[in-house]
Order: C-alpha cells, then structure tokens, then sequence
C-alpha cells in the first residue's frame, strides 16, 4: 500500500479506486505522435462488443467504443504488434479532460489512459499465445 492509501486510512477515510479492463477489438491501424518533449503518444479506439435478450424476449447486440491512450514504451508496443481487428486487452484508468474547441464551445471527453496491454489474437482470428508481443506495462514515471 502507498503512503498516502495508508495515511488516509488512518484518517478513517476510505480509499478510491479508479481501475478498467476491458478487452476488444482494435478499431483502427495506429500511428504514433509525438509530444514536444518527445514523448511517443498512441491513440487509438477498442470495440467491446455486448450481446444481451431484451424485455421482449429479443436479441440485442450493442458495440460500446472506447478511446484508448498509450504513451511511451507502450504506445510503440501497441503500434508496432497491434492492427486493426486483432483483439486486445487493456488495463488502465479512465481519465477526463475539459477544453474549449477553437469556437469557444466546452467539450470533455472520458478515455482510459492505458497501463498494461496484451494482444489476444491477430485480426484474422489467430490466437497470439507464443508471439513475441511482451505483456506490455507503462512506466510509472511520466510527468504529466
């Protein structure tokens, strides 16, 4: 347990949690940005399918979309082994940002800031047990 889980603890308060898993299938093909102090960036989008009977007795399937954001060593992991289609997992935390656009309009967007990404199978079905994709974690050290 960190220092500061500890310390509130002692205070009585209760800790918080702010961990996701999910796993699904890339959206996209990825290309990585770079930040202006070099930091390697990949951004790209998971679908997570959802298949569920309705109050009607009926079949329904749902694809949820989530923005997903890697950086550092991982982003390139993810951008060099991962494609369009193949099927991934995510670990990580979900975050929200604010911003005004270039018309003055508040927007907000939630995604999950990836920790550990660790591909399942190819796009074609394959499964990718036994490939020389690491289990892919993000170090702990980034400044922002």
């Amino acid at each position: 347990m960190q220092q500061h889980e500890r310390q509130s603890r002692e205070k009585g308060e209760t800790a918080m949690i702010n961990s996701v898993t999910i796993v699904g299938n890339m959206g996209q093909d990825l290309k990585i940005r770079y930040t202006q102090d070099g930091v390697p960036v990949a951004n790209f989008t998971v679908a997570v399918n959802e298949d569920y009977t309705n109050k009607d007795g009926m079949k329904v399937h749902r694809v949820h979309w989530f923005k997903v954001k890697a950086f550092e060593r991982l982003a390139e992991i993810v951008a060099e082994y991962c494609t369009k289609g193949a099927r991934i997992g995510i670990r990580g935390q979900l975050r929200y940002s604010q911003w005004q656009d270039s018309e003055g309009y508040n927007r907000s967007l939630v995604d999950i800031r990836a920790r550990e990404i660790e591909l399942l199978s190819h796009k074609n079905g394959d499964d990718a047990f036994g490939e020389d994709m690491p289990i892919a974690q993000e170090d702990q050290d980034i400044p922002f």
